[in-house]
């Protein structure tokens, strides 16, 4: 089952925050915990781990790219899962 990668809340009253590298790419494989993207808010700057073990199938937001917290910002599943549902 597809899980969905999520820009944290890094501070109570921010409300974007940018994703500023991938650590993987689409379609590479990752292991639960393991630090997959780098994003930063006007607080802090940190690693996002992987919520799940599988391949990155999607990565929504781009690097050095503003987006919503608690948006999503990547798809981690299976390969070849269908994840149109998603969002």
């Amino acid at each position: 089952m597809a899980v969905k990668v999520v820009m944290p809340q890094a501070g109570q009253d921010l409300e974007t925050g940018f994703v500023r590298e991938w650590l993987k790419a689409e379609g590479d494989a990752v292991a639960k915990g393991e630090a997959i993207a780098v994003v930063e808010t006007e607080k802090v700057t940190l690693d996002i781990e992987a919520p799940a073990g599988g391949v990155l199938l999607r990565i929504l937001v781009p690097d050095n790219t503003e987006t919503a917290i608690l948006s999503t910002i990547g798809i981690i599943g299976q390969p070849g899962e269908d994840i149109s549902g998603i969002d």
